[in-house]
């Protein structure tokens, strides 16, 4: 294992980020390359692969999310297992070894998220720093919520990074569990011009609701089939608008606390839904994520900063009625994927992930107060070695 100091002193190294999402469908692995150039860093994605998890494995997760302590405990180890297994994997599919890898950033598995006041991912860093033999980096959010911020979201740094430069303003927007886009303005000069938010449900309701239609025979809409057999429930939409998250002020983060499966059967029982109209039920959730993400834009920065392009990532980008709803939305806004740019559109939060574990290494704040709510910028993470 190389010492911190060593790597401290580098100013290339290759990173393997790790992600388990909101929706924990599976684990993404991405390896990176950072590398410090004077006061700005350049990253670019060497390797990439996604990793699902059984059902019984999804189950197990979504268990310990209201589990005992004593199932969050087991779970923590667990998960790290399981990653283990899914890295080597991934090592040997891309004729890797430890050797080529300085360190690994894992973002954890969100378990709860409390905006403004603590946050909770489990997968056990140690596990890894065993197995792997190179210094681990991991917890990233708590930090940020000890210097009076939400912790979330994070990977606007990353956004700020890739963009800043083109003298454009982007909102760049991740359709994962939960949705979340950040303004890079074309005026940017530095890190505190941007803003970021999670704006609500990406596709964590859609995958709920697609569970129960389905008798649990598909976790997600795939290709957005049965939004595109129902219709909107504008009842049932103008309902969901009214939700206090959307309107509620920035800065802002949220999870499956608030937008997980038991908002879904709540509001099944609420409409008296059935069989029959689940699917509308499942179109309408699509086109809540969509109102959302307008509405938070609308709210807080269309009249300062109108848009040249959005560009999307995530899970949600494979969905042609999400992106439908944004071009109909967005009416006259370019949009673009993120692989547009080059960059995976899997891949973008393990990317985040690896960029931000460089700047753990070096010392380098990684947080962006504008957006979290921090007092002032800090370092995020910690190390096991």
């Amino acid at each position: 294992m190389k010492s911190l100091l060593k790597l401290y002193k580098e100013n290339t190294l290759n990173v393997l980020g790790l992600m388990s999402g909101t929706s924990m469908d599976g684990l993404d692995v991405c390896l990176s390359e950072v590398k410090r150039i004077s006061t700005d860093v350049k990253a670019s994605i060497i390797y990439f692969s996604s990793y699902p998890y059984s059902k019984i494995f999804k189950n197990f997760l979504m268990g310990s999310l209201s589990g005992t302590s004593k199932k969050i405990c087991h779970a923590n180890f667990e998960i790290t297992r399981k990653w283990t297994e899914m890295i080597k994997v991934f090592l040997a599919e891309n004729n890797l070894s430890m050797s080529d890898i300085d360190l690994i950033g894992s973002h954890g598995q969100t378990i709860w998220h409390i905006h403004g006041d603590s946050t909770l991912q489990i997968g056990e860093a140690s596990v890894l720093a065993e197995e792997f033999k190179v210094p681990v980096v991991s917890d990233f959010r708590v930090r940020d919520v000890a210097a009076g911020g939400s912790g979330a979201p994070l990977v606007p740094y990353m956004d700020y990074l890739l963009f800043k430069d083109y003298g454009r303003t982007f909102l760049i927007l991740n359709i994962g569990g939960i949705a979340n886009f950040t303004i890079v303005p074309k005026s940017t000069k530095s890190i505190d011009d941007i803003y970021a938010l999670d704006t609500g449900p990406g596709v964590a309701l859609i995958d709920a609701a697609t569970f129960i239609v389905t008798d649990g025979e598909m976790t997600f809409d795939k290709d957005g089939k049965l939004a595109e057999k129902g219709k909107i429930r504008e009842d049932i939409l103008n309902n969901l608008m009214k939700h206090p998250y959307i309107k509620s002020p920035i800065p802002k983060s949220t999870g499956r606390e608030v937008f997980g499966d038991h908002f879904v059967e709540e509001m099944i029982k609420s409409y008296h839904l059935n069989k029959e109209n689940l699917c509308d039920f499942v179109a309408t959730l699509t086109r809540f994520t969509v109102e959302a993400i307008y509405s938070n834009y609308e709210q807080f920065f269309a009249e300062k900063y109108p848009l040249d392009e959005i560009i999307v990532s995530g899970g949600g980008t494979n969905n042609p009625v999400i992106m439908q709803h944004l071009k109909d939305i967005f009416c006259g806004v370019k949009i673009s994927r993120a692989d547009d740019y080059g960059i995976n559109i899997d891949a973008k939060e393990a990317f985040a992930f690896a960029i931000l574990a460089a700047h753990t290494i070096w010392g380098q704040a990684g947080n962006v107060p504008n957006v979290t709510g921090a007092k002032h910028p800090v370092v995020l993470g910690k190390i096991a070695l």
